[in-house]
């Protein structure tokens, strides 16, 4: 007689790479510390920013990633770049008496 091959169910998997938990206490401010082992293995500082998420009755954190700002600025000036393509671009002074006309207009309409 052959025995069938076990399957875990999706709570069997999901439970089985879990690791023991770390207890943390919930202060009188509704604040939790994160144990200090968690905290290095996940470089968690200062100032870290961590996304709470409630599934079930069940919290999940995470660390939230932004990209550095370097990388957003290269690409905005990329987009910039290619809108530009081939095409003359505004000198410093046309770009100054835009700002200068937007905000003479911005003016007008705010004071109306």
């Amino acid at each position: 007689m052959k025995s069938k091959s076990y399957l875990p169910t999706q709570y069997e998997s999901y439970t089985m790479r879990m690791e023991e938990p770390e207890i943390a206490v919930v202060g009188t401010k509704g604040q939790i510390v994160i144990p200090q082992q968690l905290r290095k293995e996940l470089n968690i500082k200062t100032k870290t920013r961590l996304a709470i998420y409630k599934k079930g009755d069940k919290l999940v954190v995470t660390k939230l990633k932004f990209p550095s700002l370097g990388k957003q600025l290269e690409t905005l000036f990329r987009e910039i770049d290619a809108q530009y393509e081939g095409k003359k671009r505004p000198s410093e002074r046309e770009i100054l008496r835009e700002i200068q006309t937007y905000r003479k207009e911005k003016r007008l309409t705010k004071g109306s």
